[in-house]
């Protein structure tokens, strides 16, 4: 019997495995005993950082589906829902991919539309324009919200307005782009994909991918070298009139995961804001009711990462949060963190990681991050160990090293 009076034992956790696959071809493979598969087709030549301009690629992606000489949208969306499947597409910073999840016993006439679709999309010019259509709409209505105009202004403060990762989407992109941009996207970089496959054993997954013309071959994941972030104004302010709630934005460029202080920056983003009892949240929202909502995050790219904190409030109250949100940067540079909060802060974070790697799907979204940026198949291994030998010194002695308020970009949009 569970005596359940009494609670059970905390076991700190020491390592994980990932269960990443190694292989000497393009084609990666994750063991599931679910009857349901995932095949990502990866096209690392094809993401939008390596693009001159970025929304050709994104909306090409949008639009791989949208109809060929044979087939309409809705003609080849219906042989998808008849075998059960879902296909996404998608273009990304560093690569663009067609993802497809079914049930085993389809695996092959899903991969034979994607397939299909690869080579005989000719992207009408009904389906191209309705599309021009939606985006334009969307954008006029992120053009009214304060949180998307903080997080345009603070990208392009960080990065750059040059950078690829910042250049806004406009109404006059979205009226350029058209058809042939869109096939010479696809001509040029869907090309040299790599597999990763996520399913059952039993399923022969090479045999099926060289059926359907796709080679086989070493992994090239080779890429350009990447657009380096150059920091522009340290303070913006955006004046949107009318708007009672304030979007708050901080930021900055932090070393790459490859850095022996990405550890220590990721344990300390967590204390700062990472997490629902991080210290601008116990803080903030909390303790002095200022802010609807408040956090940091780290985001890694492969030569560098960017550290953010977004928060909205009322308007009146934006200097005060701004203070606020200082304060606390200010005591983790000068005082030592408590053992208990260090210890809740360490657990936290390593579990987080663990859940990260809970079944083989979660597995093969974190898979192709390492491919892209980690590359380093002991990176976990050091990741925990490195947390766990993590002090409250090295805590202090980080947050003086790289969060200094005075570096971190600031930008508001709402009503001043």
């Amino acid at each position: 019997m569970i005596n359940r009076t009494v609670a059970p034992e905390i076991k700190n956790i020491s390592h994980i495995n990932t269960g990443y696959p190694k292989s000497d071809t393009n084609i990666f493979r994750i063991d599931s005993e679910e009857e349901v598969f995932k095949l990502e087709i990866v096209f690392p030549k094809a993401g939008y950082s390596l693009l001159d301009n970025k929304h050709s690629g994104i909306y090409a992606m949008d639009l791989l589906f949208s109809g060929t000489k044979e087939k309409t949208a809705q003609t080849i969306a219906d042989e998808i829902d008849i075998l059960g499947g879902y296909i996404f597409k998608g273009c990304d910073y560093y690569t663009s991919s067609i993802t497809i999840f079914g049930i085993s016993e389809n695996l092959k006439p899903l991969l034979k539309i994607a397939k299909y679709c690869l080579e005989n999309c000719i992207y009408p010019l009904d389906e191209v324009n309705i599309l021009k259509n939606k985006k334009k709409s969307e954008l006029n209505i992120n053009l009214n919200k304060t949180n998307y105009l903080a997080n345009r202004q603070i990208n392009q403060m960080i990065f750059g307005k040059n950078h690829p990762y910042s250049v806004p989407i406009t109404e006059q992109i979205i009226d350029d782009l058209n058809s042939d941009d869109f096939l010479k996207y696809i001509n040029t970089r869907l090309v040299d994909p790599y597999f990763i496959f996520t399913g059952s054993k039993s399923i022969n997954v090479e045999n099926i991918i060289q059926e359907h013309a796709f080679s086989i071959g070493k992994l090239n994941n080779e890429q350009n070298p990447e657009a380096q972030a150059i920091e522009e104004a340290a303070d913006e302010l955006i004046i949107k009139s009318g708007s009672t709630q304030n979007s708050i934005r901080m930021g900055k460029k932090l070393p790459s995961k490859k850095d022996p202080d990405f550890f220590k920056i990721s344990l300390l983003n967590l204390i700062l804001g990472g997490y629902f009892g991080s210290r601008l949240m116990k803080n903030i929202r909390e303790e002095k009711g200022l802010t609807y909502g408040i956090h940091s995050s780290i985001t890694p790219f492969k030569s560098y990462s960017i550290f953010k904190i977004s928060s909205e409030c009322n308007n009146k109250l934006t200097e005060q949060v701004k203070n606020e949100i200082i304060s606390e940067i200010n005591i983790l540079r000068t005082e030592l963190v408590e053992l208990e909060e260090l210890t809740v802060a360490k657990n936290y974070l390593l579990g987080a990681i663990s859940r990260n790697f809970d079944g083989a799907f979660n597995i093969s979204d974190r898979f192709k991050t390492f491919l892209e940026i980690d590359n380093d198949y002991n990176y976990y291994s050091n990741y925990f160990k490195a947390i766990t030998d993590i002090n409250a010194e090295d805590i202090r002695t980080c947050a003086n090293n790289y969060f200094d308020p005075n570096s971190l970009k600031y930008c508001v949009a709402g009503e001043m």
